[in-house]
């Protein structure tokens, strides 16, 4: 009984072997002609030297497949056997098909000839020709306040990375294209094989482009604006967020406190003086002082002419830095006595009078830059109708005490004050005796 059903199970596995073997040979094995039309209804044809190329008609992430003797290349880049069933699938087996044939055999299966019986090739999109792409081939691409152009004939090897740029991809990239504070533009002949991400930007894309990951656009409160601002460096850093612009204000003023305070400690006497000095002649210290200003850079090229000319005084040329370093400190004595005399006013209007020398500059240089704080300060808060007026008015009087505190100082060192005369009046003495009688 045993042997019965072994003998019974071999028949039949005989029979199905006798059955199968013709079906499969059937169902593997194509015809030129049969191979030619089911590739003709998956694939646009494109007859090139020593090849063809395949351009998929529907959109599965391949654009091209170029087949060159026994070679083939997906998307410009070549692929073995298990590499090609895993991006077509199925169709693997038909491209598989096509490499094994000649390349005279192929030329001949889809050349036209002219002869109106043979099958005419199927023409490739109106809207672009597909090629396989053989252009230059980079790394990651990152770009900072910059732009990023991939031309039509270049295959990126990495990832495209833009912080307040554009991206404009027309070619292949073998990663992601990221884009941060700007737009990404997608060409018709632009394939990514990873994620396209736009974060603070927008994006545009060609009907034709391909995306094999996911497609993120995020908007970050005015897009537009803050692209605009990342792009720009000169606005980024010139003070256009007001932060900044805040920060470099307040900076230099602690800068300038501190050299107040050094002249006050080292020449507290003489800076109180020529703050007396303005206050006693602020319009002839104005003039001389401004006289000053617009004199000293034709003053200092003819000087250094001068010394050029005289082969004698081209030494003198090394104490020219000298000078213009002794100039600047001329002007911050003089600014420094007149925010003295400024503070020492404002003590006595508040009834502050046990201040020191130091407090009281500090308070003066204080009053002096009071429209420019205020003018940082309402500028953080966008109220920019409020905050111009106020910064014209703090460089203007800023401008001022520099101007006049160097007419000053000049006034000071050229014309000193005249001694007080202590000596009595002539014929005047003491009293009689009994005088007071």
């Amino acid at each position: 009984m045993v042997m019965h059903r072994r003998a019974c199970k071999c028949t039949l596995a005989l029979l199905l072997m006798f059955f199968e073997i013709p079906l499969l040979g059937q169902g593997q094995v194509l015809s030129k002609e049969e191979l030619r039309t089911k590739i003709e209804q998956r694939y646009s044809v494109l007859p090139i030297q020593n090849g063809i190329v395949l351009s998929p008609k529907s959109k599965n992430g391949v654009v091209s497949i170029e087949i060159s003797g026994n070679t083939v290349a997906v998307n410009g880049a070549e692929v073995t056997g298990g590499e090609l069933r895993t991006r077509l699938g199925a169709d693997a087996d038909l491209i598989l098909d096509l490499s094994y044939l000649t390349p005279a055999e192929r030329q001949t299966l889809f050349k036209v000839d002219g002869n109106p019986n043979s099958s005419q090739i199927t023409p490739p999109p109106a809207r672009r020709e597909p090629r396989p792409r053989r252009g230059r081939r980079k790394d990651d691409m990152i770009r900072v306040f910059g732009n990023v152009k991939i031309d039509r004939d270049e295959v990126l090897n990495g990832d495209v990375v833009v912080v307040g740029g554009n991206a404009e991809i027309d070619g292949q990239v073998n990663g992601d294209s990221v884009v941060i504070g700007g737009n990404l533009r997608l060409g018709p002949e632009a394939n990514i094989t990873g994620d396209a991400v736009v974060v603070g930007g927008t994006l545009s894309r060609d009907p034709g482009a391909t995306v094999g990951g996911d497609v993120n656009e995020v908007g970050v409160g005015s897009g537009p604006r803050f692209a605009e601002i990342l792009r720009n460096r000169g606005i980024f850093w010139a003070g256009m967020l007001p932060f900044f612009g805040a920060a470099r204000t307040f900076v230099r003023i602690g800068v300038l406190i501190l050299f107040a305070c050094i002249v006050m400690l080292a020449g507290g006497q003489l800076a109180m003086r020529i703050g007396d000095r303005a206050v006693a002649e602020p319009v002839r210290a104005g003039l001389i002082g401004l006289a000053a200003e617009l004199l000293f850079l034709p003053a200092l090229i003819m000087t250094v002419v001068l010394l050029v000319i005289t082969i004698l005084g081209i030494p003198l040329l090394l104490l020219v830095p000298f000078a213009v370093l002794a100039l600047m400190v001329v002007f911050l004595i003089g600014f420094t006595g007149v925010a003295a005399r400024v503070g020492r006013f404002m003590g006595a209007r508040f009834g502050w009078t046990t201040t020191g020398p130091y407090l009281t500059t500090i308070l003066g240089i204080g009053a002096l830059v009071l429209p420019l704080v205020l003018a940082r300060l309402v500028g953080l808060f966008g109220m920019n109708f409020i905050a111009f007026p106020l910064l014209v008015a703090g460089v203007l009087i800023e401008y001022l005490a520099w101007t006049v505190g160097f007419g000053a100082a000049a006034l000071t060192y050229f014309k000193p004050p005249t001694a007080p005369n202590l000596q009595p009046p002539a014929g005047t003495g003491p009293p009689p005796e009994g005088a007071h009688a």
